[in-house]
């Protein structure tokens, strides 16, 4: 499980509440209580999911108690107090929390039925309840849609984001896809090296797995399932939620190796940037010292990322890799931007070798790109 969430309170250790301990920067819903909110009846199923969002937000390190309550929902989503009473209140007939001792009318606090310990909870940054500085929080503007599937997909995009480097949705449910006209393409081979001409933009999305299976099957128009979804995907896009991350994989098979990311816009000029922009310069600078025709071929290929593996490296893909604009920060985000900065040292230093190397007409050292143990 990742995370830091401890399960103390029926079994005698001390209570803890939002703002005392190491209380986090992110929340935690299990799975299972997350699939019966959808089930459970309820006259507002937006508002009953939002209240527990809000709820769960206002938790400690044990995520379980809470002293948020109406008001923390109108502040932060715009959900007005009598609304948020009665959410409150079916979470409580349904079991999903239940007053503490120490609630009273004026001063309520909650207890959140605790996470297994053996389970796969659902994080979510709390900055995505009570905002960003100024701007409206992002569970203010998914209920503001009155759409409440919108939500269930909001966190089910959370709930599949995987801990490798990219610390994005899997490919395989969510992803922008190259242009079927344009797939990997070898530009040309020179010593050990061979150099692709990789396309994203013109492409389309991609999705699939059991996610869009569900999102697809709660359409009330059998003909207009995936328009319906799509059209959930791009409201996501548009109040903020996700977007996309241009990523090389080694091959452009579903459950691909990402390799590492890069910058459309180091196509396009050159100047500052952060380390994904200088590495994307790299690599084309590589590129062009490895063609005979340098002056040239950044030129020829304009919109293409010219990327060099040894050649006995199947092609590889460009896909842009869905990610939550919001995270949550947890050990395992952590870990993730440690696995991302370590393969982006690693390739941007492999392209600066075979540059060198190229420049002195040397063209049979491959890149070394072994994690350093």
């Amino acid at each position: 499980m990742d995370g830091s969430a401890s399960h103390e309170g029926e079994s005698g250790g001390i209570d803890r509440v939002r703002g005392k301990g190491r209380g986090g920067n992110f929340l935690a819903i299990d799975r299972a209580a997350w699939e019966r909110l959808w089930e459970v009846e309820t006259g507002n199923r937006l508002n009953l999911v939002t209240a527990y969002i809000v709820l769960l937000a206002g938790t400690g390190s044990d995520h379980q108690l809470s002293k948020w309550s109406a008001k923390a929902c109108e502040q932060h989503t715009g959900m007005g107090k009598p609304r948020a009473k009665v959410a409150i209140d079916d979470l409580i007939e349904h079991g999903f929390v239940a007053h503490t001792d120490r609630s009273t009318k004026l001063y309520p606090q909650y207890r959140l039925q605790p996470i297994p310990l053996d389970s796969d909870p659902i994080f979510l940054p709390v900055a995505l309840v009570t905002g960003i500085e100024t701007e409206a929080s992002m569970l203010r503007r998914v209920r503001e849609t009155g759409d409440a599937l919108l939500l269930r997909m909001l966190v089910d995009l959370y709930g599949l984001v995987q801990l490798d480097a990219t610390f994005g949705v899997p490919i395989s449910s969510l992803s922008q896809t190259p242009p079927e006209a344009y797939p990997a393409r070898k530009v040309f081979e020179i010593g050990i090296h061979s150099v692709w001409a990789l396309r994203l933009v013109g492409g389309s999305k991609s999705a699939g797995d059991d996610w869009a299976g569900y999102h697809r099957s709660k359409s009330r128009r059998k003909d207009g399932a995936w328009e319906d979804f799509w059209a959930r995907v791009a409201m996501l896009e548009k109040i903020g939620a996700i977007w996309y991350e241009a990523w090389i994989f080694d091959s452009e098979e579903s459950d691909a190796e990402p390799l590492f990311p890069v910058d459309p816009a180091a196509l396009y000029h050159q100047g500052e940037g952060d380390d994904v922009y200088h590495l994307t310069r790299t690599m084309l600078d590589a590129a062009a010292n490895l063609s005979e025709e340098r002056s040239n071929l950044l030129e020829r290929y304009g919109i293409d990322m010219l990327v060099t593996l040894a050649q006995h490296r199947r092609a590889p893909a460009i896909r842009g890799v869905a990610r939550m604009r919001i995270e949550a920060d947890t050990p395992g985000r952590r870990l993730s931007y440690y696995k991302r900065r370590t393969q982006i040292e690693i390739y941007e230093a492999g392209y600066t070798q075979i540059a060198l190397d190229a420049l002195r007409g040397e063209f049979s050292r491959p890149m070394n790109t072994a994690t350093p143990q």
